[in-house]
């Protein structure tokens, strides 16, 4: 199997769209073997990648991930999403024996609301404050699974993400068995309403799904039956793939959350506020930057990282040069007064600084799965929940209510989604743990329970399930005020625009259509339009003009969800470059400053865009940072550093000139590597697919590895080694990558001093006399 890209044009005349139908229509040869297309994710649809395989191969191979379906009957972009669903990466998996599955019925809720309706015209979006009716489908993509299927690696975790041929769920921890023992059900109770299970003995079940969750149902006539189930599990076995589990944040210790810049320019925030919501990231910045032991708590206990996620890939520059530097500090303290760390230090602080500029700011709150009425899915399972009530209420929840772990009862919480386009995504809630129900389940910390039973809130967190979509929450003062104060004044944008059936269509054209991804030009008009709002707002302009911007920004919060679900789901009659470009044209704003952020600094073109302030929040925030974080002062500027040499215990030899050739030697593979990691961190910058992230991140390991070994090699005395480090120190150089390898070998670690101060742990405390946001610390 081979991955294609189709990212660059071959020249003027032969594009990428034309690359792609001769490929897709004609294969290719390579190594003496023909390659044809296979499949490709959604993920790697949208960043214009496709599988081929060798021609050998295919007919075995789709025949297995087709399921015996074949795409010329079916709408073909959700055909070719769902057939994908064995592509996904997994960490692991588990056996759920296929009779022991109960298939229940899904339940949609029907409610009428005023909404800002999204509707087609002739080509064009219209959007309309109107009382609509919504639907949810309140079991969209999730599970239960019994709590005894949470073993080994998983038991300590509350939901599985899980795959299967032409099936996606979440499945979330559940006692399951103890409510079938509590409610006396049977299995002849549970066919008498309806339910198919291939099992005769009621302690066998150990999942509850819905046809929402089996893609296969799609494409089979009369859908959820009996027959059509007993087909897809011919085509499957009892293993699924575990493509995540639930985790915390990485801020200390779960505790703190990171907020967006979609989300502060989406609150009403003046700069009085966001100086107040500044202030304790702006503290904690001046705490890890003067106190050596809390920038070490910083990365080994405040912001644990979790290599699976790119962003933090990205930034393990610092944090493996952290490992090293307070390894080193540990063996001698006297490396807090060198260059090296003095540096390291600096671009710790510069880092945090850029990332507050982009409104990346640390707020009490965590991210959390939603799982949504499984109470009310328990119920169902006793016939207290009636699937036949189209005018159920909930069961569990009122409206605007979450049952969350990590917050108290009665708590007032702001949530958003990504991505988070406008107002009316922001979903402003009170925390209810009352239900004694809440015990049939393990959901940890960071899983909430949402109600979509009369609750506009799919559509509110622009277009969510259940099948792992996560949601913000944060309970800060601030952000609360703010937000519950606005809450009625925008409402929520729902797409009412049909769908098309791409059956029609090549696969060439369906692939093509589908890679080029306007999402990042939606967002950032949608960021110009927010900010523009909020300056009238503040300057009182009239009520209507405003409203009037508000349902254009809508008509974008409409099209982000088009584009992020075009892979499965087509818009024929929608030209999404059209309405971007009209709306743009309409307002023809300049770009608010924060913008400057949001771009990467090596951009080779000049910077044509036109700027100006606006008196919006995420303008603040940027302004604020700029103008009072500087931690430049003339104490550093003069600051004698201590020599590394200083602190290493070496004896006065005379020196080989086989010893000088060996510093000649470690200093070009030094170098080397540096320009070998650097082309790779471009690489990294530039990747949008984590299976190719992950690929990157490994090979800049593996090569540190062979270099590192290389060097180990010609360091083999301490004069290379003395040689090395004063050739550098001569020379005042400080990149941290041509010292690593040096720093890192045997030998640099057994001449490097001991020294008696030794450096103090931070731990959290209640009475502790430190602070750093709404957590007290001390030291031991």
């Amino acid at each position: 199997i081979i991955n294609v890209n189709f990212n660059k044009a071959y020249d003027k005349k032969v594009t990428t769209k034309k690359l792609r139908e001769y490929l897709y229509t004609n294969g290719f040869n390579f190594n003496n073997n023909h390659y044809i297309r296979y499949k490709r994710s959604s993920g790697s649809s949208r960043v214009g990648k496709c599988l081929f395989i060798i021609d050998k191969l295919y007919n075995h191979m789709n025949k297995w991930s087709n399921c015996s379906l074949s795409s010329s009957n079916y709408d073909l972009a959700s055909f070719e999403a769902y057939k994908s669903l064995s592509l996904s990466s997994i960490i692991g998996t588990i056996t759920i024996p296929l009779d022991s599955i109960l298939f229940i019925p899904d339940y949609k809720s029907s409610f009428k609301e005023e909404v800002i309706s999204i509707e087609e015209d002739n080509g064009r979006l219209i959007s309309s404050s109107i009382i609509e009716t919504i639907t949810n489908n309140i079991w969209d993509g999730e599970s239960l699974l019994d709590e005894s299927l949470f073993k080994d690696e998983y038991e300590s975790k509350h939901m599985l993400l899980l795959r299967n041929k032409f099936f996606k769920s979440c499945g979330f921890k559940t006692r399951l068995q103890k409510y079938f023992k509590d409610k006396n059900i049977t299995i002849d109770s549970l066919n008498k309403l309806g339910f198919i299970t291939f099992t005769n003995d009621i302690e066998n079940i150990k999942m509850v799904t819905t046809p929402s969750s089996m893609k296969f149902l799609k494409f089979m006539k009369d859908g959820f039956n009996e027959s059509n189930i007993k087909k897809w599990m011919n085509q499957v076995t009892s293993t699924f793939g575990v493509v995540k589990y639930d985790k915390r944040t990485r801020y200390f210790q779960g505790k703190m959350v990171q907020s967006s810049y979609q989300l502060i320019n989406t609150l009403n925030l003046d700069e009085d506020k966001v100086e107040l919501l500044l202030k304790p990231s702006k503290d904690y910045l001046s705490l890890i930057r003067n106190d050596i032991d809390f920038m070490k708590y910083h990365f080994f206990d405040a912001t644990k990282r979790e290599s699976s996620d790119k962003d933090e890939i990205v930034s393990l520059g610092l944090e493996s040069r952290s490992d090293l530097i307070f390894k080193l500090m540990n063996i001698n303290y006297n490396f807090k007064d060198t260059k090296l760390y003095s540096n390291f230090r600096n671009e710790v602080v510069k880092v945090q600084k850029e990332r507050l500029k982009k409104g990346h700011i640390l707020l009490e709150g965590t991210n959390s799965t939603l799982f949504g009425n499984g109470i009310e899915m328990l119920l169902t399972l006793s016939n207290e929940f009636d699937l036949n009530n189209e005018n159920n209420i909930s069961l569990s929840l009122e409206s605007n209510e979450v049952y969350s772990s990590f917050f108290k009862d009665d708590e007032l919480i702001v949530c958003a989604r990504s991505p988070h386009i406008t107002m009316g995504n922001i979903y402003c809630v009170k925390n209810n743990k009352k239900n004694p129900l809440w015990e049939y389940f393990d959901l940890g910390n960071n899983i909430v329970g949402v109600n979509a039973i009369k609750e506009n809130i799919q559509q509110r967190l622009n277009g969510c399930d259940y099948d792992s979509d996560t949601m913000l929450m944060t309970n800060n003062k601030i952000i609360v005020e703010e937000a519950f104060k606005n809450k009625d004044l925008f409402k929520v944008p729902v797409c009412n625009i049909k769908p098309s059936r791409k059956n029609k269509l090549k696969e060439y054209e369906l692939d093509y259509l589908t890679s080029v991804n306007l999402i990042g030009n939606i967002v950032n008009l949608s960021q110009k339009l927010n900010s523009y709002l909020w300056e009238l707002y503040q300057n009182n302009e009239d009520k209507e003009k405003i409203l009037d911007i508000y349902q254009d920004i809508c008509i974008l919060a409409v099209l982000s969800g088009i584009e992020i679900d075009k892979a499965k789901r087509s818009y024929d009659t929608i030209n999404v470059n059209k309405e971007i470009n009209r709306i743009r044209d309409k307002y023809q704003l300049e770009f608010p400053l924060f913008f400057k952020e949001l771009y990467p600094k090596d951009i080779k073109t000049v910077d044509k865009r036109i700027y100006r302030e606006y008196k919006a929040p995420m303008e603040y925030v940027y302004k604020n940072v700029i103008s009072t974080i500087d931690f430049r002062n003339k104490k550093d500027k003069v600051k004698d550093y201590k020599s590394i040499l200083d602190i290493m215990n070496f004896s006065k030899e005379i020196i080989t000139p086989t010893e000088y050739r060996h510093k000649e030697k470690v200093i070009s593979l030094c170098e080397k590597l540096d320009k070998e990691l650097n082309s790779l961190n471009k690489l990294l910058r530039n990747s949008e697919d984590d299976d190719e992230t992950t690929i990157i991140y490994e090979r800049m390991k593996s090569l540190k590895e062979d270099y590192r070994y290389k060097v180990e090699e010609y360091i083999n005395n301490p004069h290379v080694l003395y040689l090395v480090l004063k050739a550098y120190e001569d020379e005042d150089k400080d990149k941290w990558n041509l010292y690593s390898l040096i720093l890192e070998s045997k030998i640099f670690m057994n001449h490097l001093n001991s020294s008696k101060e030794k450096m103090n742990k931070v731990i959290e405390s209640n009475d502790g006399e430190y602070k750093a946001y709404s957590l007290k610390f001390t030291k031991i």
